[in-house]
Parts: C-alpha cells; sequence; structure tokens
C-alpha cells in the first residue's frame, strides 16, 4: 500500500522555514544559497557521530531579543525539526574537544539545502568555531531512539488500520512528538464503534510489532526521488528517523479516537523508559 501523509509533508515545508524565528544576519550570507548539507539520517538512524567541517558560523537575533549561534556543516547525522518530529539536540565540538557546541535545535530553512544548528557555546570554554573547521558531531541517542519509535509508531497504525479494512481512511496528520502523538486521517470512525477499533488498533498494531518486520526505506525513481518509508507493509513518503525493524517498537497503546473537524484524531503512545 502506498500512502500520501499530505499534511505531514506540508508541516516540514512550514518547519523548514524556520523554527528558531530568526532574523538574519552575521557574514557570508550572500553564499548562503549554495551551501549543501548530506543528510546522513536518512541513510541510517542508528548513526548517532559523524565528523564535518563548517560551512557557516554566525550570530542572529530571535524575534524577542535572544542572541542565536548559528552553524552550518557539510553533512550532518542531526534530524531538523518538520515532518511530525521534534528536533535531534547534540553536540558539536572541535577535533581535540577544545571548542563545543551545544545544539538546542536543528531546522532546514524553506528551499534551502543546508541545515542550520542552533545552540549556545560551551561557556567555560574560549574557543569558537570559523569557516572551515574540521568538527565532530554527536546526536543525543537516548532522544533519538525514543523520536524513532515514536514515528514509525505512528507510520505502523496506517498498516494497522488498512489491515483492519478501514482502507477509506485518508492520512492527513502526524504529531510524533512524546507529549501526546497522535496522527489524523480524513474520515470518519463512528462513535458507537471507536471503543472497539481501539482494542482492534492495538491488537493489530502489537501483532506487527511482534511480526519483526523489517522497516523499509526507498527512493521513487521520478522528480526529486522522494523517500519512501514502509512500515508494516504500508509505504508513506516521508523524511523522518525511523527504526529498522517494528519489533524496536517494542509496544504501543492507541488510547483514544475522537473527531477533530473533517478527520478523526487517533492518540497513542508508547513506552518511554528507552
Amino acid at each position: 500500500h502506498r500512502l500520501v501523509r499530505a499534511c505531514e509533508m506540508e508541516a516540514t515545508r512550514c518547519q523548514e522555514q524556520g523554527q528558531a524565528g530568526v532574523v538574519a544576519g552575521g557574514e557570508g550570507e550572500g553564499s548562503r544559497p549554495s551551501m549543501r548539507t548530506d543528510h546522513l539520517y536518512y541513510h541510517d538512524t542508528e548513526l548517532y557521530s559523524n565528523t564535518a567541517k563548517v560551512l557557516d558560523v554566525r550570530e542572529e537575533e530571535s524575534k524577542d531579543g535572544r542572541k542565536l549561534v548559528v552553524l552550518v556543516t557539510d553533512r550532518t547525522v542531526m534530524h531538523p525539526q518538520g515532518g511530525g518530529q521534534p528536533t535531534d539536540k547534540g553536540l558539536i565540538s572541535s577535533l581535540d574537544d577544545a571548542i563545543q557546541f551545544e545544539v538546542h535545535h536543528v531546522q532546514k530553512p524553506r528551499d534551502a539545502g543546508y541545515i542550520e544548528h542552533t545552540g549556545d557555546y560551551v561557556a567555560s570554554l574560549p574557543g569558537r568555531f570559523s569557516v572551515g573547521d574540521d568538527v565532530k558531531m554527536q546526536v543525543d541517542a537516548e532522544r533519538r531512539k525514543l523520536n524513532a519509535r515514536l514515528h514509525s509508531a505512528g507510520h505502523l497504525l496506517d498498516s494497522a488500520f488498512i489491515n483492519l479494512g478501514f482502507t477509506d481512511l485518508i492520512p492527513s496528520k502526524g504529531y510524533h512528538f512524546p507529549d501526546g502523538p497522535y496522527v489524523e486521517y480524513i474520515g470518519n470512525v463512528p462513535p458507537d464503534q471507536r471503543s472497539e477499533v481501539v482494542r482492534k488498533l492495538n491488537t493489530e498494531a502489537i501483532r506487527l510489532i511482534n511480526k519483526a518486520m523489517p522497516v523499509l526505506v526507498t527512493y521513487s525513481e521520478e522528480g526529486d526521488r522522494e523517500r519512501i518509508v514502509n512500515v508494516g507493509g504500508t509505504e508513506c513518503a516521508c523524511g523522518g528517523t525511523h527504526v529498522k525493524n517494528t519489533s524496536v517498537i517494542r509496544d504501543i497503546t492507541v488510547s483514544k479516537i475522537k473527531k477533530s473537524k473533517n478527520c478523526v484524531r487517533v492518540s497513542y503512545n508508547v513506552s518511554q523508559d528507552v
């Protein structure tokens, strides 16, 4: 099965415009459109570190007047916030650890080929990065693992619904944050059936987890080679991080189904003691 979670893809485009709400500043602004960052997380969710070269470093000002430091590198393991998934966090250090930069937010500006890492230097270390510096990057692995489980669990529900015969529900939106994840579908589940459907979804989702199915990532042959993720037998265009096997999701609990405008919202969660 092939699905396109249209609102999720739109959320990606909106969030790529800049979650930190910064006002452009600093040097080298004119060269930014030509910068490119290799998205290493596309190829391996379980890759938690890499080496890279600094392409841009600048200070910017947030809408509330805070000073922000932004680093751009030629490659990164850190996933930007978007597509219903929260930002990765981590640390960027010089090769000798004399400079350390704590990454609080990662974003991909709209229509840009590069990824921005926003954060602060470790105050106890005096060094600062310059363009051309070689660095090492380390993502918060525990946060990444939880984000991947939550995101894959949301996609797994697409497969569970189809397996239960709900082929008329159209995936619309996904929110895969730890504080109340949900997926939405255009369509309806009658109110008098929702409790039973919740029970069946839990049973079917656990069956797919226990089946230990590989999570497949492929790329379309046309156009921009769209990234396609298959979780539990259903394909969906997605740029997020995912587990490599449904068994890694470990568990899932669907708690409720409720009407939300012209959609039904399915609230779920996974155990968060990763």
